[in-house]
């Protein structure tokens, strides 16, 4: 029995057959439909506290940004920076910073650091003596932002003084200060006795010596050894050494002093005898110690002729004086008197 072979009919569709599922519409078509009145209703109505906090917080954004970029003026104060020469000095320039006024954002003119900008002089070509020059942006120093505008700079000009440098070696004199002890003179000497000074030629080539910082001699006379400064000689001028050592020593202080109209006593007068001195007086100069002399008086009879041994007669003598030995006679006047010597009831 043969069996009928089998054939694929092409399936017609039914009434009542369901649809499949449809396919999505291309991103493209969504991207360009446009939204319906009632979808966009219904969005504002969602959140409507959210979305007003973030509508006022965008304007204040707004409102902050705009108002914080509209130009605004203030000035800067700059100093002066001079590059000098090798070999040489500014030994005048101006003390003030240069005021700069700028006109820019607010919030780039804030944020300049006065403390890091700087005019920059640069002198390396210039000659010796006052020198002026012109201030611009061009010389300022990190330059400004550019979005920031000078209006204006003063002073507009500057002026400065460059001098040459010039080395001098000088000698060195103590100074002292207050009085030694009484009676006592201070000798000092300086160890270096001469420095090299080193500053512009209008100050170094006027010096004839440098001073020591005073050296106070209040106390009691024992000798000094300390190291000293050197005194200030001006502005830009410097030593080496700075310091040196000054040594003090004292020595007593001689004086001289007159006595006036001394009377010379007659000692050892022999019995029987007298003595009569012609003058019976002298002027006597002496020296010594201040610290003695000054205050020294004579006494009666330290001055003498001794007439042990003597017979009656003229004789010229030299008067004889009691002194410390600290002390000595310089001057006398006269230098020899005359010593008459007579009997007791004779003529």
């Amino acid at each position: 029995m043969r069996l009928r072979a089998l054939r694929s009919e092409p399936a017609t569709g039914s009434a009542d057959s369901t649809p499949g599922p449809e396919r999505p519409a291309p991103p493209w078509r969504r991207w360009l439909r446009a939204p319906r009145w009632r979808d966009l209703r219904a969005a504002l109505r969602r959140n409507r506290g959210l979305k007003l906090v973030s509508l006022l917080l965008a304007f204040f954004l707004w409102f902050s940004i705009n108002v914080s970029e509209r130009d605004a003026e203030g000035t800067l104060e700059i100093p002066l920076q001079v590059r000098q020469p090798a070999g040489y000095v500014v030994t005048s320039a101006p003390a003030k910073p240069v005021a700069v006024t700028v006109r820019g954002p607010r919030t780039i003119l804030d944020g300049v650091d006065e403390r890091r900008v700087r005019f920059a002089l640069d002198l390396a070509a210039a000659a010796p003596g006052e020198v002026r020059h012109e201030l611009n942006a061009d010389l300022i120093r990190p330059p400004l932002p550019r979005r920031l505008k000078i209006v204006r700079i003063e002073p507009a000009r500057v002026k400065v003084r460059l001098e040459r440098l010039v080395r001098r070696t000088l000698p060195v004199r103590p100074e002292l200060a207050g009085l030694p002890p009484l009676g006592y003179t201070a000798e000092a000497s300086v160890t270096p006795g001469e420095v090299e000074a080193n500053g512009p030629a209008s100050k170094v080539e006027e010096l004839k010596e440098i001073k020591t910082e005073p050296v106070d001699l209040r106390g009691a006379p024992e000798p000094i050894a300390r190291a000293v400064l050197l005194s200030w000689a001006g502005d830009f001028v410097s030593f080496a050494p700075d310091h040196v050592t000054v040594s003090i020593t004292f020595q007593p202080t001689v004086m001289s002093r007159k006595f006036d109209h001394v009377e010379v006593a007659v000692r050892n007068t022999g019995g029987g005898l007298r003595a009569k001195l012609v003058p019976p007086r002298i002027d006597l100069t002496v020296q010594g110690p201040q610290r003695v002399l000054s205050s020294y008086a004579l006494e009666a009879g330290s001055v003498y002729v001794d007439a042990a041994g003597l017979e009656p007669g003229n004789y010229r003598v030299t008067p004889k004086i009691e002194l410390p030995q600290s002390i000595e006679v310089t001057r006398r006047e006269p230098e020899v008197q005359m010593l008459e010597v007579t009997a007791k009831g004779g003529h």
